[in-house]
């Protein structure tokens, strides 16, 4: 659909450009005196035609043929002969990279197709790669496209590759702002080394060996050493900030913290200490770095809240506390304060504690250990129906509230019933 589209699209184009540039070879000198044009826009050949023609609902015979004879002298099947014959014909810039981008596409799609072909197509039934999954045809297909995108280049200047937006706003967001020279070589740098990650993974095939932890730790530190080769201090820093592991671990963990870039950037730095001191975590990490990590987290934890205020601390604290976690999630999905988490974590811990108490009562017979139980569930019940609403309540005994419904002893089955 979209490249019927865009078909379309440079058909329409092309036939305005090419009837306005045969009128103006077959225009008369009275049409180009002074006095014909005196009150004429100042406006290009192609923006002209495009006012004038806007009412037009197609083309004439006459027009038709202009098109056929004006086409049949501009078309090269040397891409660096059609650029220049577009341009000497006054076609705009945004024309001529639509044309000659279509035309080396054209050129190169059938090497894509060969390198596609070479992908065993596998029964659906069947386990196994595709085109999407394959490192080496992927890797295969990544440098067709940066040949296909130097020769552009090499065509239309550093700036004629049509750019897509999106892609443009996903690199900045992820490598900051760099030139574009530059994001393209960080790009290539992370293609080349996910395709060495994918061919780990695509071996270990979920089951990941010591030395598959070696490979992959190995090649997070060349990848950085390439970067950092790349890129001045202050870009790799702009990058790690916004695309590393630790950065991106980073975010999920504050997230309902919501830190100010100030806040952030002083966590980043104590947590890329920490990571780098006891192992950062990932599909390398081993059992040791785990024991590490945990072992010294306590430390980490005191040096955070040593650079945050004293209120930012407590907000720390529960945004990050494990027993937070799944409530802090369930309040923002309700739109409460985060005040709302604190209150069910102080109901569920008096609740635990009294549950507690009445659960060790060995003078306590069980039917009335089971009412005080009882009475304790319907209470917890109220009071978290007072902060979090029917909704709420019913929402969080699935979602981290299960000790509700674990109150109470279930009811031993009938003998004889298995």
């Amino acid at each position: 659909m979209k490249t019927t589209v865009l078909v379309v699209l440079l058909a329409l184009s092309l036939t305005a450009n090419a009837i306005w540039y045969s009128k103006r070879l077959d225009s008369t000198s009275t049409e180009n005196s002074p006095a014909s044009t005196a009150n004429k826009p100042n406006a290009s050949g192609p923006d002209k035609l495009a006012s004038g023609a806007a009412g037009k609902t197609e083309a004439t015979a006459e027009d038709a043929a202009r098109i056929t004879r004006i086409w049949s002298t501009l078309q090269h099947a040397d891409p660096k002969i059609l650029a220049e014959r577009l341009r000497a014909a006054g076609f705009p810039p945004s024309m001529i990279r639509a044309l000659i981008a279509a035309q080396v596409h054209e050129q190169f799609s059938s090497r894509r197709a060969a390198l596609l072909a070479k992908q065993e197509e596998r029964p659906f039934w069947k386990s196994g790669q595709n085109y999407f999954t394959d490192p080496k045809i992927m890797s295969d297909l990544r440098e067709l496209g940066r040949e296909q995108s130097n020769l552009l280049k090499q065509l239309l200047g550093p700036e004629g590759v049509p750019g897509n937006e999106e892609s443009l706003t996903y690199q900045r967001r992820q490598f900051g702002d760099l030139s574009r020279d530059k994001m393209e070589q960080a790009q290539s740098i992370f293609s080349d080394y996910n395709d060495l990650r994918n061919q780990v993974y695509r071996t270990a095939n979920g089951v990941m060996l010591p030395e598959d932890r070696e490979k992959l730790s190995l090649l997070e530190k060349e990848q950085h050493a390439d970067l950092a080769a790349l890129l001045t201090p202050q870009e790799l820093e702009n990058y790690e900030l916004r695309s590393s592991q630790t950065a991106n671990t980073l975010r999920s963990q504050l997230a309902l913290f919501n830190p100010t870039e100030d806040e952030f950037r002083a966590i980043f730095k104590l947590q890329q200490a920490f990571d780098e001191k006891y192992g950062s975590l990932g599909m390398a990490a081993t059992s040791d770095v785990y024991r590490d990590r945990q072992a010294h987290q306590q430390e980490l934890t005191a040096q955070i809240q040593s650079v945050l205020t004293p209120d930012r601390t407590d907000a720390y604290k529960q945004a990050v506390d494990p027993a937070y976690q799944m409530v802090n999630r369930l309040v923002a999905r309700l739109e409460l304060p985060a005040t709302a988490a604190s209150q069910v974590v102080s109901v569920q811990q008096d609740i635990a504690k009294r549950a507690s108490i009445v659960r060790s009562d060995r003078n306590l017979p069980a039917d009335a250990k089971n009412a005080q139980l009882s009475a304790l569930a319907e209470e917890a019940s109220a009071k978290l129906t007072t902060v979090l609403g029917t909704r709420g309540v019913e929402a969080y005994k699935l979602y981290g509230g299960q000790w509700m419904q674990n109150l109470v002893p279930r009811p031993a089955p009938p003998a004889g019933t298995h």
